[in-house]
């Protein structure tokens, strides 16, 4: 029997009265698919006509349904009959394969390709000669290899900088889907350059960190080819190959490209293809040539590169200008901007008033990583010395952008970096890259010397309260500790200002980034949403996420969406879903309606993340569905658009998906948002934190009633559906007492729990009444009902010693 006729029905894609299409089980590429006849037919030239144009039927069925789906470039549609042809399986299938630009080298002559090396008789005719020049740069014959390959081995006499910057995101790339990546360079006539060296090694350390965070799944190694190891008689050391090898094919240059920016890029550099399966011989040759260095060559190390840099390096200064290993000059790190120079003159203030730690509050966009490198070197020049330093982080993709930044300093540009993430543990750098979630295990932070470092960066240190944190903030005694956050607000309510003493050095949020016209202004449309959130089971702040999606992940809710999409267009729009399930919904939504889009997310279906994101920077993708993702750390300007698909419970993560479209870039004017308002009280937080993003604060009661517009940076607007309104003036609780008691009523009511004493004095409210009505802030929350017993029996014991403590502060802060 037939294994195809043992595919039960519910797994078929398609089906009419004479045929049925299920998805390949050994595909070739995204979307294989085979449509074959309901009867045993053993090949196409023994069904009935019937039976053959029933196929071709069902064949334009999948080809529509993968059009919506994938998008595909194209499709090869292809017949095997006959074992001598191929076929495996004597029942007739039709194969209907996707094709996608870039899924080979050189798609030309099709089905030609099932005899290896006679498929692309054009090709065969053409010259495999790679020239350089304006024309014929080498890199564009690189960059389909880089795309295809999983094993990559590069050879070259000389590694220069720029050469470097041009490789990087072919080579990242290529690490994102798996590939192994080798490179061996040399010290000979002491060409390759130390900075070049520096950069290999950063390499090393950031696959390390973002395979630890699973951003990619290759390795990365560089060596070095010692000159003075060399067997006597080896007057000089200059080869160059370019080896990559994938699924069924295998290609190599060899010429006279180094790794260097004009070598890649407008030099005349003559580079030879050669083929696996047109010249085995040869590409065995240059795989064995290859393995001897690459055993030859010295594992690349910090040491080995300070004792390199050490060296003369007369070669280079004799070069004519036009030399390939002459490049142009490292571009200079940017000029600190107006807010930033703000930024920078208060961290000096508060270390000449002797604040041993500071909070800085720099919206997305405004460039926290710089403001920590800038005040590094500031930090420098006040001491006549260069730190030790520290960068923590939660996530390892900020390690990597932190480095990268930090490289770029004059004053970091020879610094040996150490990482401690992944399986490296070296704390010994002058710049240690570290992550929380390793740095803070027991056995680690008793390796961790308090004094160690000088300078301390906490980046997005709203998670800063979280145990792991502490761990690590308690053992550290740095000379000056500085706390980085686009959100200082924690969603669990507690005290990350606390964690420094509650010295916030310097603000600018959202809307005094708009305001400065440094991001762009953003337009706000909340639409009513019918969900009916009170049937969800909420604790712990958060929705049950089975019950969410799917209250949420409705073709009724997505077709609401679409007429807002199309009412309030945008080019390259973010939609963030609930969801994995919700994120494929949404896209295969979208794409039937039109729109190129894919869904990025951690399951096995998504499509690659970096793949992905250049393809809407570019242009060939129009929007992206995404599950938490992209909360952080991605950086594409031309978002102009971001849909909140999902009731997001946390403020933070609410304005961190806005800061993913506020980034300002030429030609765009605005961030359009589109959102959902529903019945729950999360949607009055995030509403409240809209209006709290003006330059002065706007009542939410009387917004909501219609009393008050939002008082929003210049350029901005709230525009909520009259019914959303509605549904959230109802859930605000009873009016009475003073703006402060109030607020407190209010966010109590939306989070669940009662706000601080701090948190509404940083909010701009007077405190004075309550003291002066209840005796002290927490004679008011006992009012409230808000102690538990615990803190009831304090208050009797120690609130005259509050109530003191009250005083003081009143005398020091005119809110108080």
């Amino acid at each position: 029997m037939s294994p195809f006729l043992r595919i039960p029905s519910s797994s078929w894609i398609a089906s009419n009265a004479l045929a049925f299409a299920v998805a390949d089980l050994y595909p070739v590429s995204h979307g294989h698919t085979l449509v074959i006849p309901r009867r045993l037919v053993a090949t196409w030239f023994d069904a009935t006509p019937d039976e053959q144009r029933a196929l071709f039927e069902l064949v334009d069925d999948v080809k529509r349904k993968l059009d919506a789906e994938l998008s595909p470039d194209g499709y090869n549609i292809g017949i095997n009959a006959g074992e001598a042809a191929g076929q495996t399986v004597m029942h007739l299938h039709v194969h209907v394969i996707p094709r996608y630009r870039g899924d080979v080298d050189d798609p030309r002559g099709g089905v030609r390709h099932v005899i290896p090396g006679k498929g692309n008789y054009l090709a065969n005719r053409s010259s495999p000669l790679a020239q350089g020049g304006t024309d014929d740069p080498f890199l564009a014959h690189l960059d389909p290899l880089f795309r295809r390959a999983t094993d990559i081995a590069i050879l070259a006499a000389f590694t220069q900088e720029r050469g470097l910057d041009l490789l990087e995101a072919h080579v990242f790339a290529a690490l994102a889907h798996g590939a192994r990546v080798r490179l061996v360079t040399s010290d000979y006539l002491q060409i390759t350059s130390a900075e070049a060296l520096r950069t290999l090694l950063d390499w090393m350390g950031m696959v390390a960190t973002l395979a630890e965070a699973r951003e990619l799944s290759g390795s990365f190694e560089a060596r070095i080819v010692e000159i003075a190891q060399l067997p006597k008689g080896i007057p000089s050391f200059h080869p160059k190959s370019w080896r990559f090898a994938g699924p069924g094919f295998g290609a190599a240059f060899v010429g006279s490209s180094n790794i260097s920016q004009p070598a890649l890029g407008s030099g005349v550099e003559w580079n030879l293809r050669v083929e696996k399966d047109r010249d085995p011989d040869a590409y065995q040759a240059i795989v064995l040539a290859f393995d001897r260095w690459w055993n030859a060559a010295l594992p690349l190390s910090p040491a080995w590169i300070d004792t390199y840099a050490k060296l003369p390096r007369p070669l280079p200064a004799l070069l004519p200008s036009s030399s390939p290993e002459r490049e142009d000059p490292p571009p200079k790190p940017p000029e600190p901007h107006a807010l930033q120079r703000e930024a920078l003159a208060a961290l000096r203030r508060s270390r000449e008033s002797s604040h041993p730690r500071a909070l800085v509050v720099l919206a997305t966009g405004l460039g926290k990583t710089w403001l920590g490198a800038f005040d590094v070197s500031a930090w420098s020049v006040e001491n006549n010395q260069r730190p030790r330093v520290l960068v923590l982080a939660h996530r390892e993709e900020l390690l990597v952008q932190a480095a990268k930044t930090f490289r770029r300093l004059s004053l970091m540009a020879d610094a040996r970096f150490g990482w401690f993430v992944g399986d490296k543990s070296d704390l010994s750098g002058q710049v240690v890259f570290a992550s929380v979630q390793k740095l803070s295990r027991p056995d680690h932070l008793a390796r961790l010397t308090p004094e160690g470092f000088d300078y301390v960066i906490i980046d997005e240190v709203h998670h800063g309260t979280a145990p792991s944190y502490r761990g690590i903030i308690d053992r550290l005694r740095p000379r000056f500790l500085l706390g980085l956050t686009a959100t200082p607000e924690r969603a669990d309510g507690a005290d990350v200002a606390g964690l420094f003493d509650d010295h916030v050095a310097y603000r600018a949020d959202l809307g005094v980034g708009i305001q400065q016209k440094h991001l762009v202004p953003f337009s706000y449309f909340g639409l009513e949403d019918d969900t009916n959130y009170g049937s969800i089971p909420f604790r712990n702040r958060r929705f049950d996420p089975s019950a969410l999606e799917e209250a949420i992940d409705t073709d009724a809710r997505l077709e609401r969406m679409f007429r807002a999409w199309q009412e309030h267009p945008g080019q390259r729009t973010l939609v963030f879903c609930g969801s994995i399930r919700h994120a494929e919904h949404a896209c295969a939504f979208l794409k039937e309606k039109g729109v190129r889009a894919a869904s990025v997310h951690s399951g096995p279906t998504s499509a690659p993340r970096e793949d992905a994101i250049q393809a809407l920077v570019d242009g060939t993708f129009d929007a992206l569905c995404t599950v938490d993702l992209f909360n952080e750390g991605i950086d594409v300007p031309l978002i102009d658009r971001v849909v909140m698909l999902r009731p997001t419970e946390s403020p933070v993560v609410f304005l961190q998906q806005l800061g993913r479209g506020l980034r300002s870039a030429s030609g765009k004017t605005r961030l359009v948002v589109l959102d959902f308002v529903g019945n729950h009280r999360v949607f009055l937080e995030r509403v409240r934190t809209l209006i709290s993003l003006g330059p002065e604060p706007t009542n939410l009661r009387d917004f909501l009633e219609g009393n008050q517009a939002a008082r929003m940076a210049p350029g901005c607007t709230i525009d909520l559906e009259l019914e959303a309104k509605d549904l959230l003036a109802k859930l605000l609780p009873p009016q009475g007492g003073s703006p402060a008691e109030q607020a407190y009523r209010e966010l109590r009511e939306v989070r669940g729990q009662r706000p601080r004493a701090g948190e509404l004095y940083r909010m701009g409210y007077s405190l004075k009444k309550l003291r002066d009505t209840h005796g002290g802030f927490f004679d008011f929350v006992a009012s409230m009902g808000d102690l538990d017993a615990t803190e009831k029996r304090v208050l009797d014991v120690a609130g005259e010693f509050l109530r003191e403590l009250e005083v003081t502060a009143m005398t020091s802060a005119t809110r108080w």
